[in-house]
Protein backbone atom coordinates (compact mmCIF):
# COMPACT_ATOMS: atom_id res chain seq x y z
CA UNK A 1 0.00 0.00 0.00
CA UNK A 2 1.21 3.77 -1.12
CA UNK A 3 2.14 5.41 2.52
CA UNK A 4 1.49 8.23 0.84
CA UNK A 5 -2.17 7.80 0.74
CA UNK A 6 -2.40 7.89 4.21
CA UNK A 7 -0.86 11.43 4.53
CA UNK A 8 -2.78 14.64 4.05
CA UNK A 9 -1.46 16.94 1.24
CA UNK A 10 -0.46 19.46 3.76
CA UNK A 11 1.84 16.46 5.10
CA UNK A 12 3.17 15.50 2.08
CA UNK A 13 4.25 18.91 1.29
CA UNK A 14 5.64 19.08 4.49
CA UNK A 15 8.01 16.20 3.66
CA UNK A 16 9.17 18.08 0.60
CA UNK A 17 9.54 21.08 2.86
CA UNK A 18 11.63 19.60 5.32
CA UNK A 19 13.99 17.71 2.08
CA UNK A 20 14.16 21.03 0.55
CA UNK A 21 15.03 23.65 3.60
CA UNK A 22 18.55 23.92 5.54
CA UNK A 23 16.31 23.33 8.99
CA UNK A 24 12.51 22.15 10.57
CA UNK A 25 11.96 25.44 11.62
CA UNK A 26 12.43 26.87 7.87
CA UNK A 27 10.45 23.97 6.62
CA UNK A 28 7.75 25.13 9.01
CA UNK A 29 7.66 28.53 8.58
CA UNK A 30 7.32 27.85 4.89
CA UNK A 31 4.19 25.49 5.25
CA UNK A 32 2.94 27.73 8.46
CA UNK A 33 2.75 24.58 10.34
CA UNK A 34 3.38 25.08 14.97
CA UNK A 35 5.66 23.47 16.55
CA UNK A 36 3.05 20.83 17.92
CA UNK A 37 1.80 20.58 14.40
CA UNK A 38 4.78 19.33 12.54
CA UNK A 39 6.84 17.30 15.28
CA UNK A 40 3.86 15.52 15.61
CA UNK A 41 3.76 14.64 12.43
CA UNK A 42 7.61 13.79 12.77
CA UNK A 43 6.43 11.16 15.41
CA UNK A 44 4.09 9.63 13.40
CA UNK A 45 5.56 5.98 12.06
CA UNK A 46 3.74 6.80 8.68
CA UNK A 47 5.10 10.15 7.90
CA UNK A 48 8.57 9.16 9.21
CA UNK A 49 8.43 6.18 6.83
CA UNK A 50 7.26 8.54 4.21
CA UNK A 51 10.39 11.10 4.86
CA UNK A 52 12.71 8.57 5.22
CA UNK A 53 11.64 6.98 2.06
CA UNK A 54 12.29 10.54 -0.10
CA UNK A 55 15.18 11.36 1.88
CA UNK A 56 17.18 8.05 1.02
CA UNK A 57 15.81 9.01 -3.17
CA UNK A 58 17.26 12.12 -2.80
CA UNK A 59 20.41 10.44 -1.28
CA UNK A 60 20.07 7.75 -4.26
CA UNK A 61 19.72 10.70 -6.83
CA UNK A 62 23.20 11.95 -5.87
CA UNK A 63 25.08 9.34 -5.53
CA UNK A 64 24.26 8.73 -8.89
CA UNK A 65 24.85 12.23 -10.25
CA UNK A 66 28.10 11.61 -8.56
CA UNK A 67 28.98 8.63 -9.93
CA UNK A 68 28.52 10.08 -13.12
CA UNK A 69 30.76 12.75 -13.12
CA UNK A 70 33.45 10.58 -11.36
CA UNK A 71 34.85 9.53 -14.31
CA UNK A 72 35.33 12.65 -15.75
CA UNK A 73 37.34 14.40 -12.97
CA UNK A 74 39.64 11.42 -12.83
CA UNK A 75 40.25 12.27 -16.55
CA UNK A 76 40.68 15.73 -15.85
CA UNK A 77 43.01 15.17 -12.87
CA UNK A 78 45.03 13.14 -15.12
CA UNK A 79 45.21 15.65 -17.97
CA UNK A 80 46.54 18.00 -15.49
CA UNK A 81 48.89 15.81 -14.59
CA UNK A 82 50.54 15.87 -17.68
CA UNK A 83 50.27 20.15 -17.94
CA UNK A 84 53.60 20.56 -19.60
CA UNK A 85 55.47 23.80 -18.24
CA UNK A 86 53.23 23.52 -14.78
CA UNK A 87 54.68 21.56 -12.34
CA UNK A 88 52.77 22.97 -8.95
CA UNK A 89 49.56 22.26 -11.49
CA UNK A 90 50.87 18.54 -11.54
CA UNK A 91 52.67 18.28 -8.33
CA UNK A 92 48.67 18.94 -6.80
CA UNK A 93 47.00 16.99 -9.56
CA UNK A 94 48.94 13.97 -8.49
CA UNK A 95 48.61 14.25 -4.57
CA UNK A 96 45.03 14.58 -5.27
CA UNK A 97 45.22 11.27 -7.40
CA UNK A 98 47.45 9.86 -4.50
CA UNK A 99 45.31 10.76 -1.60
CA UNK A 100 42.46 10.06 -3.37
CA UNK A 101 43.42 6.98 -4.35
CA UNK A 102 44.74 5.44 -1.39
CA UNK A 103 41.28 6.44 0.83
CA UNK A 104 39.85 4.18 -1.94
CA UNK A 105 42.00 1.27 -1.40
CA UNK A 106 41.54 1.82 2.26
CA UNK A 107 37.73 1.54 1.97
CA UNK A 108 37.86 -1.46 -0.14
CA UNK A 109 39.88 -3.20 1.91
CA UNK A 110 37.22 -1.90 4.88
CA UNK A 111 34.54 -3.07 2.85
CA UNK A 112 36.56 -6.48 2.31
CA UNK A 113 36.89 -7.09 5.74
CA UNK A 114 33.68 -6.03 6.73
CA UNK A 115 31.74 -9.14 4.54
CA UNK A 116 34.48 -11.47 5.91
CA UNK A 117 33.15 -10.64 9.31
CA UNK A 118 29.65 -10.54 8.23
CA UNK A 119 30.24 -14.23 6.81
CA UNK A 120 31.85 -15.58 9.61
CA UNK A 121 28.84 -14.53 11.86
CA UNK A 122 26.16 -15.23 9.83
CA UNK A 123 27.76 -18.66 8.94
CA UNK A 124 27.42 -19.60 12.76
CA UNK A 125 31.36 -18.81 12.89
CA UNK A 126 32.35 -17.27 16.17
CA UNK A 127 34.18 -14.39 17.46
CA UNK A 128 37.64 -14.69 18.03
Amino acid sequence: MDSTAELTSRQQLAITEILASRSLEEARRRIRASKGTLYGWLKDPVFQAELTRQRQAVVEQAFERLKAGLTHAVDKLLALLQAEGQPSLQLRAAQTILEHGIKALELRELEQRLEALEAKTQGGGRWG
